[in-house]
């Protein structure tokens, strides 16, 4: 167990946190299945509109490795199947029944998951269609059951913008959150990872067994993935290592010890135009138009996950597969008469442009999705590097990644990272660069090319 201090990186402290408290939303009229949130995943669908569903039946899975499958977080009928340009498969729809039938699987002791054989568990989590929560780096796509990692890391904790506490969401499931962990122990020969946030208080992290727990401080991005596995067990090429965030590992726990697929998901509903900031108990899948039920959305961007790594869903769409966070935030597009000679007391700077940076710092800031300027040339500088704590130059990769060279892009460190980990570098960045989406291109190309 060791504790490690971040140095780098900044904190946003938005306005519009979540208080502390828990609601239990009531079932969903509809959710919606995402193939998108799938990285790594090309979607076959296995269903067809009205078709009949439980809760776990497969709705679609991947063409090159059929055993991962997405199933349906809810029973009734399928009620729509939403295709984009070139046939691109957009989402898949389903009404609920309100019934919540599910399909069953065998249920195991706590005991008999200790004893369980690797093969047994990867039947079992990817029968159940649960295996999509695994994810592995790099590429941070769904992991491949034929690639053994290793080591696997579980996320237990976010230091973005408005982050869900991980800590408070999982009081009271120590008994799933252990179980979950048992299971992760089965599928791989190296060590599980529990990484939480210094001062943690929940029993499910202070007291979890057979697993090494190291506690992360310090600015985000302190509580990124990437930040975890540079500390504790560095990515080379060759290597895979596999990732999983804590509130899917309880649910885990849930499948092995009850014998159904949970769709269960706690979500922070944040940001100053949320009419009602609040965490909710609902499932994977579920409409924003239920969170944020009673909000006044006029003139709001509705972001499923934090401002910075999340995507715009609006608010008619759903919550992504992965996230556990709806942020709601002004957009923008008001512009000032002669703004530009302002002194700029009230802008929100990590620079020295604005006289707001020599005031005393606010504890909440409002922002909204403005740019504040247009796209200009990409020009060297010292803002990247301070706001990211890998060990990478991030100036010159992502030189190497715009010219396409892939060896020095390997040799910078590209295969240690996600775009999430240079969302701090776009918001700093004079030049208006989407520094994360370079190195998502870099990412992408370097997997084709193999």
């Amino acid at each position: 167990m060791a504790t490690f201090q971040i140095k780098q990186g900044r904190d946003i402290k938005l306005k519009g946190a979540a208080p502390k408290e828990i609601v239990t939303l009531s079932l969903p009229r509809q959710v919606a299945v995402v193939p998108s949130d799938f990285k790594g995943i090309k979607a076959s669908l296995c269903v067809k509109v009205n078709d009949a569903v439980k809760v776990g039946t497969p709705l679609f899975e991947d063409k090159h490795c059929p055993e991962i499958r997405i199933v349906s977080p809810v029973s009734g009928r399928v009620a729509a199947i939403d295709r984009g340009e070139k046939r691109f498969l957009e989402d898949i729809v389903v009404e609920s029944d309100g019934r919540d039938e599910a399909v069953a699987f065998r249920k195991f002791s706590a005991s008999e998951i200790s004893g369980l054989s690797k093969e047994d568990v990867e039947k079992t989590l990817l029968q159940s269609g649960l295996w999509p929560v695994l994810r592995q780096r790099p590429f941070s796509k769904v992991a491949h059951p034929h690639e053994p990692p290793k080591s696997i890391f579980v996320h237990a904790m976010n230091t973005e913008p408005l982050a869900p506490d991980v800590d408070f969401i999982l009081q009271g499931k120590e008994e799933q959150f252990q179980a979950g962990l048992n299971v992760l122990r089965r599928l791989t020969k190296g060590k599980v990872y529990l990484c939480a946030k210094h001062g943690s208080r929940s029993k499910a992290l202070t007291q979890a067994r057979d697993v090494e727990t190291h506690y992360f401080a310090g600015p985000h991005p302190a509580g990124n993935v990437s930040t975890h596995i540079h500390y504790l067990d560095p990515i080379h090429k060759g290597d895979h290592v596999w990732y999983v965030e804590a509130q899917d590992v309880a649910r885990a726990g849930s499948l092995f010890l009850e014998g159904v697929y949970s769709p269960e998901r706690v979500v922070a509903v944040t940001g100053e135009g949320a009419g009602r900031k609040f965490y909710a108990k609902t499932i994977v899948g579920a409409p924003v138009s239920l969170l944020l039920k009673g909000s006044g959305l006029e003139g709001m961007r509705c972001v499923s996950g934090s401002v910075l790594a999340g995507r715009e869903v609006g608010k008619d769409g759903y919550l992504s597969f992965y996230d556990s966070q709806l942020t709601v935030i002004p957009a923008g597009g008001k512009r000032t008469f002669l703004g530009w000679l302002s002194p700029g007391s009230d802008k929100y700077t990590f620079s020295r442009t604005f006289v707001s940076s020599f005031l005393p710092p606010r504890k909440e800031v409002s922002l909204t999705t403005d740019k504040h300027g247009s796209d200009r040339a990409i020009v060297l500088n010292h803002i990247y590097d301070p706001l990211v704590p890998l060990d990478i130059m991030v100036y010159f990769l992502l030189k190497a990644v715009i010219s396409e060279d892939i060896e020095e892009a390997e040799r910078l460190g590209i295969l240690e990272c996600d775009e999430e980990d240079f969302a701090l570098c776009s918001f700093a960045c004079p030049s208006k660069t989407d520094v994360g989406g370079i190195i998502r291109e870099g990412l992408e190309l370097i997997e084709r090319e193999g």
